[in-house]
């Protein structure tokens, strides 16, 4: 005689899971449209598998059950749920599969061949079972109502052996995509549900299977499923937390898929206008129309004002063609409260890994704050985004850089052509750190400037500059002065003059022996203040150079008259005619012209002979470049002036 006081508990237990996920406050759950989508659910398969489980349970419970019962027809009865046991059961270990699948990332971008030899086992135990009424395969009542298995019950068997140990397969070659503590709950549902099934094939007569199998699932739900801290509040959507953990996730074991990215522009100025009350409305209605319109379920709220809509699989025309419905939907008005408001939002498109390589990268776009350059809802690039993240890392990296003291300098030669030989350096800035080591000044400057870090890294050059001048070794070296460049945001502040004259003084450096470099682009942006300032730091000393002449900014009528000592010709002009066939006269005229005007010129760029032999026949009196150095730390460079 069958014993089933496990299969009473075991669908109790299953429904109690069940009613729980669907109805406990704190989960907002809309069944995924499609089938794909469905089956790429993680929760989704959770349920059914739960319910599979509790069909099992039922129709065993009922089946055995049937077994003792005496009316008329109970045969009939009894085969069907005995049918409907083995479909549901088949189904059960086919399920758990699946979920492994989700959980890990398995198979999320399988072709449809994939996905149909997956199913082959599963749809032939079905045909097995449905066409059992005729085949007797499966198994069979004789006169007198007692169950026979039928010659090919080991196949059903077999194949529900072959799913779990598949999903197992899965769940350790994927194990690392997953946490530990998600990892333990996985391992502890094979090893449950394991022990009932080796115990129940032991025992045919005692039914602990199924009550394995849902005590299994409730050790899923706790742990995997029933994640109060993954949720946000608010809106029932996913959070920030369970955003982590879930592309995480899917990066590590190799997906392809969308991020759709909404944020609303507008939101603090909506809350101090009219309240929160209005803005927990408004921020649950555009949750619903995300969850309703997107037709999947990974849907995040991972910040206040920003979502985040996740297509599984390669579905690039999918996530575009939900691009335009918000869009569309962001042109109309929402509802907050008892008032009808007109909202904006920027909209943005993520392919992964086409877009992104790893989540740091992920976590830097989704956390960068997007400024809108114009009215109303619209899509922004990834590029325009990724542009943006890059600035903020740089950014970050550049106070982190000068907070631990990772700012330095290198000096490269400056060649002198009358005296065949090195008279001076200019001064040029490095970032000793993992994140800007290999970036170019040209990038991080900018980024400098208009963050207000210029002023630091100003006083921190200028006075390496002076400790430099400082050094015996230098001052037997031979070198004349140091060049080192002046940004124009410097000048935005009043103190640059006093404040670069207080460290010369505690160094004792002469002003002579230091020379400040401005850019035509400097003298374009504020002409007067950095003259006056310039003027200052002239008539105490200090020599002047302007930079990058000839970059598209030059103005002739400024260098008439001027205080310069040099004027450095912008190396694009020597690479043009030495690279590119350009006339060599373009260079020559211009040298005659600076000259007669009363300026020594530094030629930039020298690279090869080739090109210090023109500069030599134009008549330039300095040359800069790679072919006497590249910029080299201060040892370095005083090995360099001796081995001259």
């Amino acid at each position: 005689m069958y014993e089933i006081n496990f299969e009473i508990p075991a669908f109790l237990l299953s429904l109690l899971c069940f009613v729980y996920c669907v109805t406990a406050k704190h989960r907002q759950y809309i069944p995924p449209k499609t089938i794909k989508n469905r089956l790429l659910s993680q929760h989704y398969v959770f349920l059914l598998m739960l319910v599979t489980n509790m069909l099992s349970s039922l129709s065993s419970v009922v089946g055995v059950y049937l077994t003792s019962a005496t009316f008329e027809g109970v045969g009939v009865w009894q085969y069907l749920f005995h049918a409907f046991y083995f479909i549901f059961h088949t189904t059960l270990s086919v399920t758990f599969t699946l979920y492994i699948m989700n959980v890990t990332g398995t198979g999320v971008n399988w072709k449809r061949r994939s996905y149909v030899l997956f199913s082959l086992p599963y749809i032939a135990s079905e045909l097995l079972v449905l066409t059992n009424s005729f085949t007797k395969w499966a198994f069979y009542m004789d006169e007198n109502l007692v169950y026979h298995r039928g010659t090919l019950m080991p196949l059903l068997y077999a194949i529900g052996v072959f799913y779990l140990a598949l999903g197992t397969f899965f769940f350790f070659k994927n194990k690392k995509a997953i946490s530990r503590v998600d990892s333990i709950a996985v391992g502890a549902f094979i090893i449950i549900a394991t022990i009932g099934i080796i115990v129940q094939a032991v025992i045919s007569a005692f039914l602990v299977e199924l009550f394995s199998e849902a005590l299994a699932c409730l050790v899923l739900m706790i742990v995997l499923e029933e994640k109060s801290g993954h949720m946000d509040i608010t809106t029932g959507l996913l959070n920030r937390v369970a955003f982590a953990d879930n592309n995480r996730r899917m990066m590590i074991s190799g997906q392809e898929y969308c991020i759709v990215l909404v944020k609303l522009t507008e939101l603090d100025k909506f809350i101090k206008k009219f309240g929160g009350r209005e803005a927990d409305a408004f921020l649950i209605g555009v949750a619903e129309f995300l969850v309703k319109e997107s037709g999947v379920v990974d849907v995040y709220c991972y910040r206040r004002e920003a979502f985040a809509v996740t297509f599984k699989g390669a579905a690039t025309s999918e996530a575009q063609a939900f691009v335009d419905k918000v869009l569309d939907r962001f042109n109309k008005e929402w509802a907050a409260g008892s008032m009808q408001i007109k909202a904006e939002a920027v909209v943005s498109l993520i392919r992964v890994p086409e877009d992104i390589g790893s989540f740091s990268e992920l976590e830097n776009l989704v956390s960068s704050n997007y400024k809108k350059k114009k009215g109303g809802s619209y899509f922004v690039p990834i590029e325009e985004i990724r542009e943006l993240t890059k600035q903020g890392f740089y950014e970050t990296a550049l106070k982190k850089a000068i907070a631990e003291n990772k700012l330095m300098l290198k000096y490269q030669p400056i060649w002198s052509v009358e005296e065949q030989k090195t008279v001076s350096c200019e001064a040029l800035l490095r970032v000793d750190c993992d994140e800007l080591r290999d970036i170019s000044p040209e990038v991080y400057i900018p980024i400098a400037e208009k963050t207000g870090l210029i002023k630091d890294i100003g006083l921190f050059v200028f006075e390496e500059v002076c400790r430099f001048l400082k050094n015996e070794r230098i001052k037997n070296s031979g070198i004349k002065y140091v060049e080192l460049n002046l940004s124009v945001f410097q000048f935005m502040y009043d103190d640059l003059f006093d404040r670069f004259e207080n460290i010369r003084k505690n160094y004792d450096i002469d002003a002579e022996m230091i020379n400040l470099e401005i850019t035509e682009t400097a003298l374009a942006s504020d002409e007067q203040i950095v003259i006056k300032t310039l003027g200052r730091f002239y008539d105490l000393g200090y020599s002047l150079s302007l930079d990058d002449f000839g970059t598209g900014y030059s103005n002739l009528i400024r260098m008439v008259g001027s205080r310069y000592k040099n004027i450095k010709i912008d190396k694009s002009i020597l690479w043009n005619i030495t690279r590119n066939g350009s006339d060599p006269k373009v260079l020559k005229n211009l040298v005659g012209f600076i000259k007669s005007l009363g300026f020594d010129i530094i030629q930039e760029g020298v690279e090869t002979k080739e090109q210090l032999e023109l500069v030599k026949s134009c008549g330039c009196d300095f040359a800069q470049g790679y072919y006497f150095s590249v910029p080299i730390p201060e040892n370095e460079f005083v090995g360099y002036m001796k081995s001259e």
